[in-house]
């Protein structure tokens, strides 16, 4: 075992690449997942999200406004400046900020009457939430109920026109959450974490498990193992044995680095969608394997290792919908993404998390997907095959060939 016990060695040689494309990447992907807020089990819960109102009018309908808001969100002091605006969205003590001007309620009011639009108010949002977004259409909304009235006539006042509107926003649908099976849904911070798992493995197995058959196919390395007692095929093996064991070691530490971090959050999902969701990353991880193996007898180079698998997983990731949804990235890259064996591990994440139950007839497309995975590894594989056949064949490549003619 001369050959896997040198192959593991040059694998934990390369210590940064492994605390980078491993380790610093996971802890990365578990940031990408704590940044998911997961759906309440026994339902929504009502977000209440930071918000400023300046009102500068103080009529009755402005002040109708700012009472409605109070109800759906938490309101933030700030002064009316300029300075003051600008800090409150930038240090983000408010998501959304509400300018009302003087004069509002009467033209409100007026433009009710001639049958114009309503005057605009000027808003502040941040960016960085979406929750400014909701509280707009609600602002919105509440607009468009008191223009109703005042258009109508039902309501004579600034007053009656925001009591009415409050009143009919009162209102709220009652809903309630049903689950289809006897288990509990998928934490959706494990899910993000699993997803981002692909492309760290493609990162971490290309790179390492490629610098290994990089490093035993160049020509000196190959020169000097021809002149040793270990036959081609137990060199081979063992090679193989040892890129197997980095890509298990992969597999391994992300998929409990993964249980570790958001396993509290597991309370009653069934342990084989978990188990399913696991084995369908070992599935992908021999994918990964598989293009670090076609890598390995293209190159011994190990800036284009780097270079190749940084290359492929950024593609993968991007076509796989694993950066954004591929319906927000428009029908050619839809079609496409069908050709990266990162959009069928994505579906079969999504399946197994869809599943109601276990019958052959539910778990029939989540294999499905597993199988096509693998259909891409094997065929990597066999290209792969064929350039190592080629480069023993061939002299000026420097491979086995070359060595051969150089003891002869």
């Amino acid at each position: 075992m001369q050959v896997f016990k040198a192959a593991l060695k040059t694998f934990f040689r390369h210590k940064v690449y492994i605390a980078v494309y491993m380790v610093a990447l996971s802890f990365m992907a578990v940031f990408i997942g704590m940044s998911i807020v997961n759906t309440p089990q026994g339902g929504f819960e009502t977000e209440r999200p930071p918000i400023a109102v300046v009102d500068r009018d103080k009529s009755a309908l402005s002040l109708g406004i700012s009472a409605f808001l109070k109800e759906h969100a938490d309101l933030v002091e700030t002064e009316d400046s300029r300075q003051a605006l600008q800090d409150t969205v930038a240090q983000n003590r408010a998501v959304y900020t509400l300018i009302i001007p003087q004069g509002f309620g009467r033209d409100f009011i007026a433009a009710a009457g001639e049958g114009k639009a309503p005057p605009v108010l000027e808003t502040l949002t941040s960016y960085e939430s979406s929750s400014a977004h909701m509280i707009d259409a609600l602002v919105n909304k509440y607009l468009g109920t008191a223009s109703l009235y005042a258009t109508s006539n039902a309501a004579y006042s600034q007053a009656g026109i925001a009591s009415f509107a409050h009143n009919d926003m009162a209102h709220e649908a009652n809903f309630q959450m049903l689950w289809f099976s006897s288990s509990s849904p998928m934490p959706e911070q494990w899910l993000a974490y699993m997803m981002f798992a692909s492309y760290i493995v493609i990162l971490s197995i290309v790179v390492n498990a490629g610098l290994i058959l990089a490093t035993f196919n160049r020509s000196e390395i190959r020169r000097r193992n021809l002149g040793a007692s270990v036959s081609a095929l137990s060199r081979n093996l063992q090679l193989a044995a040892a890129c197997v064991v980095v890509t298990l070691i992969t597999w391994v530490w992300v998929s409990a680095l993964g249980l570790v971090v958001f396993g509290q959050a597991f309370g009653g999902v069934d342990v084989r969608a978990i188990g399913l969701i696991l084995f369908s990353l070992l599935i992908f991880c021999i994918v990964a394997l598989s293009i670090s193996f076609f890598l390995g007898q293209v190159t011994a180079s190990e800036f284009l290792l780097n270079a190749a698998g940084n290359i492929t997983g950024l593609v993968f990731s991007f076509l796989g919908g694993i950066w954004i949804p591929l319906e927000l990235a428009g029908d050619t890259i839809a079609k496409l993404a069908r050709f990266t064996p990162t959009f069928y591990y994505g579906e079969a994440l999504e399946k197994t998390n869809n599943l109601r139950d276990y019958s052959g007839a539910s778990l029939a497309p989540v294999f499905a997907d597993l199988g096509i995975m693998l259909l891409f590894a094997a065929a990597l594989f066999a290209v792969a095959l064929a350039v190592g056949h080629l480069r023993m064949q061939s002299a000026e490549a420097g491979g086995n060939a070359a060595a051969a003619r150089t003891r002869s």
